[in-house]
């Protein structure tokens, strides 16, 4: 397991508590903070460190989804399920766990310094457009 900051050990323990089957949270960052005595601002430090540690993914506002081999299924099976429609690349079980998590979390950080001086320059650039998933 990564050093996460204790918060984001708060948030996750929370999240897991919530969760639907499957590992479905419905929850924006304000009801978490409400339901843990945060802020909001803490909330939205700590979710990067659950993100680049695959342990959390934003699905949408209010909809966050963990990792199957961390969420809480109806039954085993389920769970074998969803973990073996994994990539290799995505199971927590493969590569150096803690790597890949700096790895992640520096990325994130240089993104937003990035976002940050385009900002204080008035030269925000965007982004690719998000693809929409294929069903």
């Amino acid at each position: 397991m990564p050093r996460l900051p204790p918060t984001a050990y708060a948030l996750l323990l929370h999240m897991m508590t919530a969760q639907e089957p499957g590992g479905l949270v419905v929850a924006t960052h304000d009801e978490l903070a409400t339901s843990l005595a945060m802020e909001r601002g803490m909330i939205s430090r700590a979710m990067p460190h659950l993100v680049a540690a695959r342990l959390v993914s934003v699905v949408r506002r209010g909809r966050f989804q963990l990792h199957p081999m961390i969420a809480a299924f109806n039954d085993p099976r389920e769970q074998r399920a969803a973990v073996a429609a994994l990539p290799r690349d995505m199971r927590l079980d493969e590569g150096d766990f803690e790597d890949e998590y700096e790895h992640r979390l520096e990325l994130h950080q240089a993104e937003k310094a990035r976002k940050a001086q385009a900002r204080s320059k008035g030269t925000v650039t965007p982004l690719a457009p998000k693809l929409k998933r294929v069903q």
